[in-house]
């Protein structure tokens, strides 16, 4: 299994900011964007991998639309199109928000500069929260035949 530095890796993507970045004792190292998009780097040393995630909302859209749904069904299957390494949107089991998040493996992070992967993030998390915060033409509509599957 390839093992790589992590520490080096985030200090290497920090020099690229202009930033002092490192992981604190639980392996966490927290970024601020525009003053109010907390991105957080996760290291997992067993693995050798990262994992970026953001908070997209505290909830899904009320009323959600299908085109709503089928984005986020997409952004779901994307890592398995792409072979890994594509955010995927999901809800935190601990606080029930709506985060999104990527998982960066060894050969992934030894191929591609994490300021690489840090960049397509982003843009994909800004595209996914503006995607949410669109206007619902049409909300979805499930008959009681299905909503029962559901409880």
């Amino acid at each position: 299994m390839l093992k790589i530095d992590l520490g080096k890796i985030l200090a290497e993507f920090g020099n690229a900011l202009g930033l002092e970045l490192a992981f604190d004792d639980k392996g966490v190292c927290g970024l601020t964007l525009d003053e109010e998009t907390p991105i957080i780097i996760q290291s997992t040393e067993e693995d050798s991998s990262l994992t970026l995630s953001s908070m997209l909302r505290s909830a899904l859209p009320d009323p959600l639309g299908i085109n709503q749904v089928e984005n986020l069904f997409a952004l779901a299957l994307d890592p398995m199109v792409r072979g890994g390494a594509s955010p995927v949107a999901g809800r935190d089991p601990e606080s029930g928000n709506l985060v999104l998040y990527m998982v960066l493996t060894p050969s992934v992070l030894d191929k591609t500069p994490l300021a690489e992967l840090f960049e397509a993030f982003v843009a994909t998390r800004d595209a996914v929260a503006a995607m949410l915060d669109e206007p619902v033409e049409a909300p979805l509509q499930f008959g009681d035949q299905f909503s029962k599957l559901w409880v």
